[in-house]
């Protein structure tokens, strides 16, 4: 019983901000919708929540920061979906004629950008932009080793990294598919360099708690 209770107290948060998002999106976007529309949105969701029961039921939750820490993720990943469209994938995908008008709209370059640096000199670092792609994988980064330990070693940068860089472009190819915002290949090295900045705070902060722990 306390077992399953913690597994709850895990899913909880992320299950009701999800409930309050998708409420506020089905009254704005799909209230009156077809029935194809709103299955896609259902079977979008079902996947999600799926995947985190899995991950719920196989981790351990031996204590309250494990707890704390898997809840947070699960809530940082559902945020980052939101912002990245994932919440109308299922329902683009199954409109008529979608690969075609992908593709069209990397030919056109229609808010398709596959040059190195076009879009970072267009912009000032500070600017929402830049800032804004190099801050969405930093939690990322230093998510990864708290929740492996695995990845905690200095040199388990390298996965890491490419960890970030993998989830980058597949957050890139889910926007070229939904047509919602751009798909930029500066996107993905900012995104990528905000997980290796995580990861360089997770170790600084380990250093610091370590060496913490042996004055004591």
């Amino acid at each position: 019983m306390r077992y399953s209770i913690k597994k709850i107290l895990v899913l909880l948060p992320v299950i009701f901000i999800s409930l309050v998002y998708l409420s506020a999106l089905y009254k704005s976007n799909y209230s009156g919708a077809s029935l194809k529309r709103i299955t896609g949105l259902v079977v979008t969701v079902l996947i999600l929540y799926v995947w985190f029961i899995i991950i719920t039921a196989r981790r351990k939750q031996d204590n309250f920061f494990e707890g704390l820490v898997q809840s947070s993720f699960f809530v940082y990943v559902f945020a980052v979906l939101t912002l990245t469209g994932y919440f109308i994938l299922f329902n683009e995908v199954s409109s008529h004629d979608w690969w075609h008008k992908m593709m069209l709209r990397m030919e056109r370059k229609d808010h398709v950008n596959l040059e190195f640096f076009k879009t970072i000199r267009r912009y000032k670092i500070v600017d929402k932009q830049v800032a804004g792609n190099f801050l969405m994988l930093l939690p990322l980064g230093i998510y990864l080793p708290l929740l492996y330990t695995r990845l905690r070693k200095p040199l388990s940068f390298f996965p890491v990294v490419f960890i970030c860089f993998l989830v980058s472009v597949e957050i890139e190819i889910l926007q070229l598919a939904t047509s919602y915002r751009s798909t930029d290949v500066d996107d993905v090295a900012l995104n990528t360099l905000g997980g290796c900045a995580g990861f360089i705070i997770y170790q600084m902060i380990r250093l610091i708690v370590n060496k913490t722990s042996k004055k004591d």
